[in-house]
């Protein structure tokens, strides 16, 4: 019996090690026929956010039942993921890549959901496989529809045209950016930034779909992983670190300066509780969609505890925080709905979805489950464990109360 064990174990460490990219997805009918975005019947298309999934082919179960949760809710036109959609350090073999991108892209490709993506800092971050090589995985999926234009820096800079509802003619687009990983391009340090001949690409195509639409820029959003560095344009600069600090605010330290959020911008969705990160110098992304185009906004993930919407000369700058368990994060984590509307595509509507709106924290046993599924922040391996055993003895008795109820 051992040795027919340890023979079973061998072949699967083997077939994880060894599994061609597609064998796990060989044979599988495509559920996503049509790859063309358009506005529904009533006008309206809906996209929801889901950043930093940031996990590994050891899948979190939370994760997985808040991601099926948010699709059953929203049933969402397009789903977008927000760059670090898989763990540094943690796909080690182009199988292990494969397993570990099934355990998300499954979800989406049997429902049939589109999805579109960027990658973050983390995704080829000591993983066996560079962002190239991993388009190649998404694209393996029918309900993918990500693009990249390859002669670009970085890979995954793309947009999408989402469609009238009436007639081919490109109502809206999205706009997607591969705003890299470490800095490349000076001695500044730091996170990377958007490169200029992306900038210059959006540019060129911003042009071109405004010409082609009678000379009226049409409507757009931008996605990308890190947030912009002109955020700490927007927020509020003090002198009183100590004393904001004191009345319970976050304080955020850039580049030798001092932030808070500021409070005309808060509302009951806005969370700031991790100092933003974007990289420590700007090559004009911001200004660029903002002075050549129609962006609304410009999307980002990264910073894990974060969620708000903060405007900048016109444009939203929207910050999202983590949609998983596979990473640092608290009671804040969720994904971000977003709702344009064909009749008025000078707004748009967004909201989030918490996880606290689907799992009572209130529970022990989801508590539970929730610390020993979770990474990062203030949990350690100790608090997991435990958080296991709890987990264990509460769904245990919540068992036998529901046995001893159906008896008496």
């Amino acid at each position: 019996m051992k040795k027919t064990t340890a023979i079973l174990l061998s072949t699967v460490i083997m077939l994880t090690f060894m599994l061609p990219a597609g064998a796990i997805f060989f044979g599988k009918e495509p559920t996503v026929t049509d790859k063309t975005l358009r506005f529904s019947k009533d006008g309206k298309f809906t996209v929801l956010q889901i950043s930093d999934i940031q996990d590994c082919l050891l899948f979190r179960d939370m994760t997985k039942q808040f991601i099926i949760h948010l699709l059953d809710t929203v049933k969402p036109d397009l789903v977008v993921l927000t760059g670090d959609n898989i763990g540094p350090n943690t796909c080690f073999t182009k199988g292990m890549t494969k397993l570990t991108f099934d355990c998300f892209m499954n979800i989406f490709e049997e429902r049939g959901v589109k999805v579109a993506s960027v990658f973050g800092n983390h995704d080829a971050d000591r993983n066996s496989l560079n962002k190239d090589e991993q388009l190649e995985l998404y694209n393996m999926y029918s309900c993918y529809i990500g693009g990249d234009v390859a002669e670009l820096s970085g890979a995954g800079t793309y947009r999408l045209p989402v469609l009238a509802s009436d007639s081919d003619k490109t109502a809206f687009n999205l706009w997607f950016f591969d705003s890299g990983a470490d800095n490349d391009e000076n001695d500044l340090g730091g996170y990377g930034c958007v490169h200029k001949d992306q900038i210059d690409w959006y540019i060129n195509e911003e042009k071109a779909l405004t010409e082609a639409n009678g000379g009226v820029p049409v409507p757009s959003m931008a996605f990308q992983h890190i947030i912009v560095p002109e955020v700490y344009d927007v927020l509020e600069k003090t002198d009183k670190p100590e004393e904001e600090a004191a009345n319970g605010k976050l304080v955020a330290e850039y580049k030798g300066n001092f932030y808070v959020f500021p409070e005309k911008y808060v509302d009951e969705e806005t969370h700031f509780s991790e100092t933003p990160c974007p990289p420590f110098y700007s090559n004009g992304q911001a200004d660029a969609l903002v002075d050549t185009g129609k962006v609304l906004g410009i999307v980002s993930g990264h910073d894990h505890k974060n969620s708000f919407v903060i405007p900048y000369r016109g444009m939203d700058i929207i910050q999202s925080p983590t949609s998983s368990f596979g990473s640092y994060g608290d009671f804040n984590r969720g994904a971000r709905v977003f709702t344009f509307d064909e009749s008025n595509l000078s707004d748009y509507e967004t909201d989030m979805i918490f996880m606290t709106e689907f799992f009572d924290m209130d529970d022990p046993a989801v508590y539970n489950r929730f610390v020993y599924n979770s990474e990062g922040g203030n949990i350690h391996i100790g608090e997991m464990l435990l958080a296991m055993l709890k987990f264990a003895f509460y769904k245990l008795l919540q068992e036998v109360q529901l046995i001893t109820g159906k008896l008496s």
